[in-house]
């Protein structure tokens, strides 16, 4: 039987409209893959301003993206979350050199300024869509610490955002065994040490269980960057 011409015309509107749907998936795709792109670029630029050695933001972007899937996997169904892992110290930018590959200790004043990157970081990605939300709270309050003793805002325990408590481990894991201007790398071994040892106080006791449950995928990564 013929199909009336007012179903027929409403399935090519059907037709034109998933065409539609796949165009913008496509595109959609295409631009997250250049956001992420440029997203890394700038994080390996800010980098080498940094001081740092070696491949800082991806090693802490996998560490904590590991902890994520140990502590709420559903964390990871929020993009922006990953983008703040690489761009946690994107508020680097504003500091001068002299102050970020400083090898001896910081002033005062030197210090203060530094900690302000966690602010000026967050307002650089506060208008990307793709860092609203988790994203832009990792940026923020990366540095706060579980006991209330950390910066900008001198949060403490759950007023810290989730996505920043898992972070600051994967951060401090991968300063302690990392390279810096002012002291050599650690070993892996001390530094788990370190982070069980500040469970309660400068993390997350939770999330410390959580990086005890992951700690040899972690190690893995770890050797993963550091064995040729």
């Amino acid at each position: 039987a013929a199909v009336p011409d007012n179903e027929q015309q409403l399935l090519l509107y059907a037709q034109d409209f998933r065409r539609l749907l796949e165009l913008e998936r496509g595109q959609r795709e295409l631009l997250n893959n250049a956001y992420r792109e440029t997203v890394v670029a700038l994080a390996r630029a800010l980098e080498s301003k940094d001081g740092a050695t070696g491949a800082h933001s991806e090693r802490v972007r996998r560490y904590a993206t590991e902890l994520a899937q140990a502590v709420d996997p559903t964390l990871l169904e929020e993009p922006s979350l990953e983008f703040g892992f690489i761009l946690h110290d994107i508020g680097k930018i504003a500091i001068p050199d002299a102050v970020l590959a400083k090898p001896e200790p910081l002033t005062d004043s030197e210090r203060r300024l530094l900690e302000t990157h966690t602010v000026l970081g967050e307002q650089m990605v506060g208008d990307a869509a793709l860092l609203r939300g988790q994203g832009a709270r990792v940026v923020r309050s990366h540095h706060e610490r579980w006991d209330g003793q950390g910066y900008p805002d001198n949060l403490s325990r759950d007023e810290i955002p989730i996505g920043a408590r898992i972070f600051s481990i994967a951060d401090a894991l991968d300063a302690m065994t990392s390279d810096r201007p002012y002291r050599r790398a650690g070993p892996w071994d001390e530094a788990v040490s370190e982070i069980v040892r500040q469970g309660g106080a400068q993390f997350d006791p939770y999330v410390v269980d959580a990086f005890t449950e992951r700690e040899e995928a972690m190690r893995r990564i770890y050797y993963e960057f550091n064995v040729n």
